[in-house]
């Protein structure tokens, strides 16, 4: 492995060959995946021109090394595990992620109506977990019902599994 000074003489040096940029790019896939895009910008962030950075990648792609349908899957997996998000918030992270619309559009299948509502139940659960003290004090319904509802739509949650939320505050008085 370089040594740290190496690292940043190289990323002012910029890269004299294609061998380097596809062993930058190794070096970079043994911490983690990227996508196809997030790797051509980090190559060319670490001194690399577009046109080997585009070549290291098509390399890295043709063996298998970088694939962007196993990195949206696991994007995928790691944002399920939050537990507390919805579809639109799925949608950005994919986007901001830098993966295919194609890809991206793949994993949105997978994301069900039924995996929807249990994220809105848990986030349901967090928001009346974290307000317990404003719930069981003689608050405004109605500021407690709008703090519900971005606190939903913060987490990319549609109108229509606000309800859920809503069933979980008990208040006598309709609004």
């Amino acid at each position: 492995m370089w040594s740290r000074s190496l690292r940043n003489k190289k990323k002012e040096e910029g890269f004299t060959g294609a061998q380097q940029v596809y062993d930058c790019a190794l070096d970079l896939l043994s911490y983690r995946d990227y996508s196809h895009k997030d790797m051509v910008e980090r190559l060319q962030r670490k001194g690399a021109t577009k046109s080997q950075a585009l070549e290291a990648v098509a390399k890295l792609e043709d063996y298998g090394l970088l694939n962007e349908e196993r990195y949206a899957q696991r994007v995928y997996e790691a944002w399920l595990a939050k537990r507390y998000y919805g579809r639109q918030h799925l949608q950005l992270e994919l986007t901001k992620r830098g993966i295919r619309p194609d890809v991206a559009a793949e994993i949105m299948e997978r994301f069900t109506p039924d995996i929807e509502e249990q994220q809105a139940e848990n986030a349901a659960q967090l928001f009346v977990q974290r307000n317990q003290r404003k719930l069981t004090a003689e608050t405004d319904n109605k500021k407690i019902y709008a703090a519900a509802g971005r606190f939903m739509a913060a987490r990319g949650f549609s109108s229509r599994y606000v309800h859920i939320i809503l069933g979980k505050l008990h208040f006598s008085d309709n609004i």
